[in-house]
């Protein structure tokens, strides 16, 4: 801003009307010359704490260099300004939101060359964008529009391109890029109205397998309400008189009956920990294993840069496009994707598995449990966290990835877990810095029980068997009730 510009006033007799009307002044002007519409584009490198732990300092600063150096000239390529980076993630803004969609598009297309050609750690990137009225400096800018963007970054999972509605206005018309309907969700901050997200589609796979349902007839487009909706084609075989698909997945583990998880949401998370929807509680998999994904009326699984990979006729997979029959596999467990139409189907779905030997038809959606237990935290008198324990361990450390996140510098990324091997729970240290302590001793694994007390910085935690808990409040009822009939019986 130019000393011009700014409004001279007179210090001399000033009042707070003579103040309040050159403020008015200023946000005049600052919103004339500074304010305007921009789209914000968030990135963030997927897995950046675990490929730091496991490279070392030195090897994740080249990482990042690199990712830096794909970044930038895709973004300023693309008109756009790289404002600031926040070490493993950036910021740009863009005057117009299809330049901005397309360095995207582009920033996860030169990522996907760069793997294939170096192999090994892969970059897996996620982006957000929002557009919306912004303050742009000439080195940062502000805004509610930043907010959000860095919201729909945060929804997105690695190799997404995650964008709102108002983005979505923007570039829905734009030749070359190919925009599909995710989901709709609360966004932090936006209140409880529930926001549009729309995903980008920047594999040239998936674009193509896209284009070609939208042309052979399975989809039509059509307008609700001045706005373009997707559905169906009613000549072809993705719709019948009777009904839409049902699509379920079919889950077979050695010596268990089959099971089966109906689709019913846009995205569906496989893994070992309790907060999936889809919950397969062996050790060697992932806590977020892969994700059954609905976009239009196709179906994908995708890796979640799980340890041990999902596999599709014979090879790990990141992303592949489901159909009828499809099987894939994560270690010893089997997974079949059904989605038979409706008005085809003469008996329930569940007996489509008589073809598969050895299914158990009357099988519920729910896989066998063992003993449950809680594992509740204190810090002094207060309980700060409360979990369940079954047979999926407990990760408990300082880092967004733990299952038990105690923010406290005494506290290690990823400190100890505990977990139990039949009826029995165990702690064990994972080579913390300050120690974990059961009983007042230095474990490094050890079985706890329901009297141990264990501590980890200021931190006490207790297991509880609610079974126990529950017997003890019964006979407290018991002994208040009996109370209670003999003050009676002495009035």
């Amino acid at each position: 801003m130019d000393d011009k510009d700014i409004p001279k006033i007179k210090t001399e007799n000033i009042d707070i009307d003579t103040l309040l009307r050159e403020k008015e002044k200023i946000d005049s002007l600052i919103k004339r010359k500074f304010t305007r519409e921009i789209t914000v584009m968030f990135t963030d490198l997927s897995g950046s704490t675990q490929m730091s732990e496991e490279l070392g300092d030195l090897a994740m600063r080249a990482i990042l260099k690199r990712h830096h150096d794909i970044i930038r000239p895709l973004v300023e390529s693309n008109n756009g300004v790289l404002v600031k980076t926040m070490g493993d993630g950036t910021m740009s803004y863009f005057e117009n939101a299809a330049d901005a969609v397309n360095s995207a598009i582009q920033i996860q297309n030169s990522i996907m060359e760069f793997n294939e050609e170096k192999g090994d750690p892969l970059l897996l990137i996620r982006c957000g964008l929002n557009t919306g009225m912004g303050i742009v400096e000439k080195t940062d800018v502000y805004g509610d529009v930043v907010n959000v963007a860095q919201r729909y970054e945060a929804l997105a999972t690695a190799r997404e391109i995650l964008i709102s509605v108002e983005t979505y206005e923007m570039v829905k018309d734009v030749p070359g890029i190919t925009v599909v309907f995710l989901k709709e969700t609360n966004i932090k901050g936006k209140g409880d109205i529930p926001k549009k997200v729309y995903k980008v589609l920047w594999d040239p796979e998936d674009v193509e397998r896209y284009a070609a349902r939208i042309k052979s007839g399975e989809m039509v487009t059509f307008k609700v309400d001045g706005e373009e909706e997707e559905e169906e084609n009613e000549g072809s075989e993705a719709k019948t008189a009777v009904g839409f698909f049902a699509p379920r997945l079919m889950i077979e583990q050695k010596g268990k009956s089959a099971v089966f998880f109906e689709i019913d949401k846009d995205e569906m998370v496989i893994g070992r920990s309790s907060k999936t929807d889809i919950q397969l509680p062996e050790v060697y998999i992932s806590r977020r294993h892969a994700k059954i994904v609905k976009e239009g009326e196709m179906f994908y699984i995708e890796d979640l840069d799980s340890n041990v990979g999902t596999v599709f006729k014979g090879q790990k997979i990141k992303r592949q496009e489901l159909r009828h029959g499809d099987e894939f596999s994560i270690g010893s467990v089997r997974l079949v994707f059904m989605s038979e139409r409706i008005g085809e189907r003469k008996e329930p779905l569940a007996n489509a598995s008589e073809k598969i030997v050895g299914v158990d038809t009357d099988a519920t959606m729910h896989i066998d449990r063992k003993k449950v237990f809680l594992v509740k935290v204190f810090e002094g008198n207060t309980m700060v966290a409360k979990h369940e324990l079954r047979d999926i361990p407990l990760l408990i450390g300082r880092v967004n990835e733990c299952d038990v996140r105690l923010g406290n510098p005494a506290v290690s990324r990823q400190h100890a877990r505990i977990y139990t091997v039949g009826e029995t729970v165990i702690v064990e240290d994972l080579k913390s810095n300050n120690g974990t302590y059961v009983n007042g001793s230095n474990i490094s694994k050890v079985d706890v029980g329901i009297d141990d007390e264990i501590r980890i910085g200021p931190f006490t935690i207790f297991i509880i068997d609610p079974s126990q808990q529950d017997e003890e409040e019964k006979s407290n009822k018991l002994t208040l009730a009996e109370k209670m009939l003999s003050f009676l019986h002495k009035k």
